[in-house]
C-alpha cells in the first residue's frame, strides 16, 4: 500500500468522497439518460436555453425555434413578454454553471460528427455529469466545515449520509442537471467562506461571499435568504446579536460592500430582463399564473403529507431538523462554537420552510420528493453532524441501534430512488393510501393506479387546496 492510498484511508472524509464518486458514477451510466433522449428536459430545457441561444444560433430573441420547429419547438418553453418578445423563464446562473461541460461537449461534438447543435448526446453527457462534479466540490467544502465542529468519523458518515441518504443522490444522477446538486455545492462554498470572513473579517474576505451569495441567488431566487446565515452566523444568544449589530454598525463599508458585489452578478439578467420586457426587474413566473400565497402557506403539507412530505420521503432529514434544537445544549454537543450556530440555522430553515410552502405549487411540480428543499442540505448536515457526533459518544446499547437506524434510511432512500425510478412512487400523483399500498415494493400494484390522484393546477395557482376522492383533480396530500 502506498503512502498516497494510506493518507486516503486515514482520512475517513476523502475515503467517503471517492467511494460516493465511483457510486455515482456507476449510477449514471446505469440509467445511461443521455442515450435515452432525456437530460435537457422539463425545467432543465430552461436553465440551458441561454446558452445553445447564445453560442449557437446567435438570438437571444429565441426565434430560430420557429426555424427548426420540428427539432426544437419543444426543446425550450419560452413565455411572452408585454412588449411581445419570447423570454426564458429561469434566470441564467445554471446555464453559467453549465458552460464548462457545454463548452467541452461542443468541440466533441464538432470533432466526432455529432450535430453540434446544443442538443444531441454529447451535450446531454456532460451535463448530466456536470452534476456529478458540482456536488463532489460541495462535498469537499461540506467536508471543511464539518471537521471545524466534528472529527473525521462523523464528519464521514454525514457526508454519506446526505448524499446517499437523501434525494440529493436522485438529484445527482437521474435528473443531475437540476438546479439542486449545483446549489448543494454553492451553499457548501458559502458556508466555508462564510466561516473563513468572521475568523478574520475584511474588506478582501467579503467580496467572494458577496459574489456567491449573488449568484446563489441568481440560480434560484429564492435561496437569497443564505444572507441570513452569514449575517447571523456564530450568534448563539441575544447579546452576540447585540454585539453582531453594534459591529456592522461600525464597519458598514463592509455590507455594502457585500452589496456592490451581489448586485453585480446580477447586471447580465437584468440586461436581459429590460431586453425583452422593457423592465430590468421581470417575473416571468407571473405570466404563467405563479405566484407566492403568503397568508396561506402549506407547511403541514410541504412536510408531512403523502404527497411530497420532506419527512415522508426523505425521513433522515428529521433527525437533522431535529438536530437543530439540540444545538444549544452543552450536555448534547460539547464544541461551543458548533452550539452558537443554533439561531442561525434555526432561522435560516424556517424562512426556508415558509418560503417554499408559500409558493403556489407547494409540492413543486414533478419530482422525488420535496426536491426544492435539498439546495439546503449542506446546512442540514451541520445538525445531523452534531446529532450522529452525540449517538458516537453514547454506549453500545444506545450508539449501535441509533447507528443501525440511521444505515437503514440511507438504505431506505436508494430503495425508494428505485421506486421512484419504476413508478412506484409517482412523481405529482401520490397519497397515504397509494403510498403504503406499495411501501417496500419495488414496482407499482395494479391497485396503485386505481388509487394514485391527480392534482388540480388551475385551484392551486388560486391558492385553494382542496382534497378530492381519487382519480378527481386534487391537490390534498
Amino acid at each position: 500500500m502506498n503512502s498516497n492510498w494510506q493518507h486516503i484511508v486515514r482520512k475517513p472524509c476523502n475515503l467517503a468522497i471517492i467511494l460516493m464518486a465511483l457510486a455515482l458514477t456507476a449510477i449514471n451510466f446505469d440509467h445511461h439518460n443521455w442515450t435515452r433522449g432525456r437530460v435537457i428536459e422539463w425545467d432543465v430545457k430552461s436553465y440551458y436555453a441561454y446558452l445553445p441561444a447564445v453560442f449557437i444560433y446567435n438570438d437571444l430573441t429565441l426565434h430560430f425555434i420557429d426555424d427548426d420547429r420540428e427539432k426544437l419547438g419543444d426543446m425550450i418553453w419560452p413565455v411572452t413578454t408585454p412588449t411581445g418578445k419570447r423570454a426564458i423563464i429561469t434566470t441564467m446562473g445554471m446555464s453559467v454553471l453549465y458552460i464548462p461541460f457545454f463548452f467541452v461537449a461542443h468541440i466533441y461534438a464538432s470533432l466526432t460528427g455529432w450535430e453540434a447543435d446544443g442538443y444531441s448526446v454529447p451535450y446531454r453527457f456532460f451535463l448530466n455529469f456536470s452534476a456529478l462534479f458540482y456536488v463532489l466540490l460541495g462535498a469537499v467544502f461540506l467536508k471543511k466545515v464539518l471537521l471545524r465542529y466534528v472529527n473525521q468519523k462523523v464528519a464521514a458518515f454525514t457526508l454519506v449520509a446526505v448524499i446517499m441518504g437523501t434525494n440529493l443522490l436522485y438529484y445527482t444522477t437521474h435528473e443531475g442537471a437540476m438546479t439542486h446538486g449545483y446549489n448543494f455545492a454553492l451553499i457548501s462554498i458559502f458556508l466555508w467562506l462564510t466561516i473563513r470572513f468572521y475568523e478574520k473579517p475584511s474588506l478582501r474576505r467579503i467580496i467572494l461571499p458577496g459574489l456567491l451569495a449573488g449568484f446563489i441567488s441568481l440560480v434560484r431566487p429564492t435561496n437569497i435568504i443564505i444572507l441570513v446565515l452569514f449575517f447571523f452566523w456564530d450568534i448563539g444568544s441575544f447579546g452576540a446579536l447585540k454585539n453582531r449589530i453594534i459591529w456592522y454598525a461600525k464597519n458598514m463599508h463592509l455590507p455594502l460592500v457585500m452589496a456592490l458585489f451581489f448586485i453585480l452578478v446580477w447586471i447580465p439578467q437584468f440586461a436581459y430582463w429590460k431586453y425583452v420586457s422593457g423592465m430590468f426587474f421581470y417575473f416571468t413566473y407571473g405570466e404563467e399564473g405563479g405566484g407566492f400565497f403568503w397568508h396561506n402557506p402549506q407547511i403541514t403539507n410541504i412536510l408531512f403529507s403523502y404527497k411530497k412530505g420532506w419527512f415522508v420521503y426523505t425521513p433522515l432529514m428529521f433527525f437533522a431538523f431535529l438536530g437543530i434544537f439540540l444545538l444549544p445544549w452543552p450536555k448534547i454537543v460539547t464544541h461551543s462554537e458548533l452550539r452558537s450556530l443554533w439561531l442561525p440555522i434555526l432561522l435560516y430553515k424556517l424562512l426556508n420552510i415558509y418560503i417554499l410552502s408559500s409558493w403556489w405549487s407547494w409540492w413543486f411540480g414533478g419530482g422525488f420528493g420535496l426536491r426544492a428543499f435539498v439546495d439546503s442540505y449542506a446546512v442540514m448536515a451541520i445538525p445531523l453532524a452534531a446529532l450522529i457526533a452525540f449517538v458516537f459518544r453514547q454506549r453500545k446499547l444506545i450508539r449501535y441501534p441509533i447507528f443501525g437506524l440511521l444505515v437503514v434510511l440511507i438504505w431506505f432512500n436508494y430503495f425508494q430512488t428505485q421506486q421512484y425510478r419504476s413508478m412506484a412512487i409517482h412523481y405529482w400523483w401520490m397519497n397515504k393510501e397509494a403510498y403504503w399500498e406499495t411501501f417496500l415494493k419495488r414496482r407499482p400494484t395494479e391497485r396503485y393506479w386505481e388509487l394514485i390522484t391527480i392534482p388540480d393546477y388551475e385551484k392551486a395557482r388560486q391558492g385553494i387546496y382542496v382534497p378530492v376522492k381519487p382519480g378527481q383533480p386534487n391537490e390534498d396530500g
